[in-house]
């Protein structure tokens, strides 16, 4: 009997060892999470602590080639299973103290990987916005139509430069994966300097696991904890190194979404790569078009400057590509929205670009009444960088 209660007795202890650690985790998490609600301190902490921790965790990962957080996934989700299994086999064979520790040791690593999540990517929702070049003046119609002859002019300039296309006019990627992630990662380390931005620029690495990323929807995802921009393999070539430009932009430090991809297109275009120029324009060409947006001159105005039909053509492509791949419909994007709601981001999923202000204007009559246009009457910080880009190709 006295053996039966000693025993009881250390089980006692080794429970309530594991409840003060998930204690102490939990308010640890909370604590992160109220320091995060002001922009000061997460702009301190990710200049001086997570950009060491960026660094330090950057440099080790980046030794293989392997994404190690699809490694750490593929674990956790085993390791999960069986945790959950175990504790219940427990439950069954009347073992419930045996049980009970193996549900806190898993709420423990939950809250653990919580915590660094936390540290190295939350804090980063809510710094000041990334620092790149933008067009300061007032964006007149003027100057709006001047930037969107240049910027289209630069287009048909770009896809002249690549000078090797498919049969259909679409452009052929003049380097392999290697070359050209490493052309990439590159440009971002000569561009983004500011101290805003983190000192280390780690190695992008492709998904094994693309299917999967496919069927949910997903073209590319950064696990800060192992500062790894992780990209879709799959996906076809433009896409791919937008989704790689955004990636880095996150490893950087901008973690917004329509941030990331304001930063990515900066890289892109500024990159002096015909290349890497005709990627950026592949997404920033519906804001090209939009500089153009404030009167009914707007569609005269894009019939009179078209893009290259190698460029509409691989802009097709891109869309059939995802259009015909079999998919789970929005469970991605559900996750995705609920990820980022969580961090601050209000919007969710529709966070991924700014909205400028618009109003409809009256360009005409029918039998129905009033034709109705929407202009824009205040441009985005997207619209300004291209403004500003195009400035110095005059």
């Amino acid at each position: 009997m006295a053996k039966s209660k000693e025993k009881q007795k250390s089980i006692s202890k080794g429970t309530l060892a594991l409840l003060i650690i998930l204690a102490t985790s939990a308010v640890f998490l909370a604590l992160l999470i109220i320091l995060r609600t002001n922009q000061g301190i997460c702009e301190f902490i990710c200049r001086h602590f997570v950009n060491f921790y960026q660094g330090a965790a950057g440099r080790f990962y980046s030794v293989t080639n392997v994404n190690i957080f699809e490694v750490l996934v593929t674990l956790g989700v085993l390791l999960a299973i069986a945790m959950i299994v175990a504790a219940i086999a427990l439950f069954c064979k009347k073992k419930r103290a045996q049980s009970r520790r193996v549900m806190l040791a898993f709420a423990i690593i939950c809250f653990g990987i919580a915590n660094v999540y936390t540290f190295a990517a939350g804090f980063a929702y809510n710094r000041d916005a990334a620092p790149i070049e933008t067009y300061s003046g007032e964006i007149s119609k003027d100057v709006a139509l001047e930037s969107y002859i240049l910027l289209k002019n630069d287009l048909q300039q770009c896809y002249d430069e690549i000078g090797n296309y498919n049969q259909d006019g679409s452009v052929i990627c003049p380097y392999d994966d290697k070359q050209l992630n490493q052309k990439l990662r590159e440009t971002v380390d000569s561009l983004l300097k500011d101290d805003y931005y983190y000192s280390y620029t780690p190695k992008a690495k492709p998904i094994i696991s693309s299917g999967i990323m496919t069927f949910n929807s997903i073209a590319g995802i950064t696990f800060m904890p192992t500062c790894e921009p992780g990209y879709n393999k799959d996906m076809p070539i433009l896409e791919r190194v937008h989704t790689l430009a955004h990636e880095y932009a996150h490893t950087k430090g901008v973690m917004r979404e329509y941030e990331a991809n304001l930063v990515a297109t900066y890289v892109l275009l500024n990159s002096g790569d015909a290349f890497l120029k005709y990627c950026g324009y592949f997404y920033a060409i519906y804001f090209v078009d939009e500089l153009i947006k404030y009167d009914e001159t707007y569609f005269d105005n894009l019939e009179a400057y078209p893009e290259p039909e190698g460029f509409i053509q691989d802009k097709l492509i891109s869309f059939l590509w995802w259009r015909n791949q079999p998919s789970l419909g929005d469970i991605g994007n559900f996750f995705n929205d609920l990820y980022l709601k969580v961090n601050g981001q209000q919007e969710g999923s529709d966070s991924y670009q700014e909205n400028p202000d618009t109003e409809d204007i009256v360009i005409g009559e029918d039998d129905g009444g009033p034709i109705y246009m929407e202009i824009i009457v205040q441009y985005t910080n997207m619209h300004a960088m291209l403004v500003e880009y195009a400035q110095k190709l005059k």
